[in-house]
């Protein structure tokens, strides 16, 4: 996975927490937030594939970042959720859905306040908050997995 590839971007950040670890995304990109009760199951799935959810009258993949993040997997909370975001043009599949256990907060990070692939806020210049691994939309997967995405879901 590319975090550490991120070009620090000051701006507006959805944060969330995915199996007790705190990540933002750029706020641009998200288009929806649904509830992960509405998430379909697809039979004999990808691994990174949770399901499918319906948005504007089409299916959308879900996708469960957590074993590509080598976090600990373990059945949805009853507050998750699926953030939808839209993903670059150049990638096969142009919207999908990202579980999260919690949502948090709407962070405007300044550019002092994102390290590499992490950010944290600071007020009086002491940090604020746990620190956020920014996330990338487009590189959650590998453009190979996009293209399997691409032809199980739509």
């Amino acid at each position: 996975m590319a975090t550490a590839e991120i070009i620090p971007r000051a701006g507006k950040y959805l944060t969330f927490q995915l199996s007790r670890q705190y990540f933002a995304i750029r706020s641009e990109c998200v288009r929806h937030i649904l509830p992960a009760a509405d998430i379909r199951p697809i039979p004999d799935r990808l691994p990174f594939l949770y399901g499918s959810v319906a948005t504007n009258g089409r299916l959308i993949p879900v996708i469960d970042i957590r074993e590509r993040l080598s976090l600990h997997s373990r059945t949805l909370r009853s507050n998750a959720c699926v953030v939808v975001v839209a993903l670059n043009p150049s990638c096969p599949v142009t919207i999908a859905g990202v579980i999260a256990d919690k949502l948090s907060e709407v962070v405007d990070f300044r550019r002092s306040e994102i390290r590499g692939a992490t950010a944290q806020q600071r007020i009086q210049g002491r940090p604020y908050g746990r620190p956020k691994t920014m996330l990338e939309a487009e590189d959650l997967l590998t453009r190979d997995q996009w293209e399997q995405l691409r032809s199980i879901v739509l």
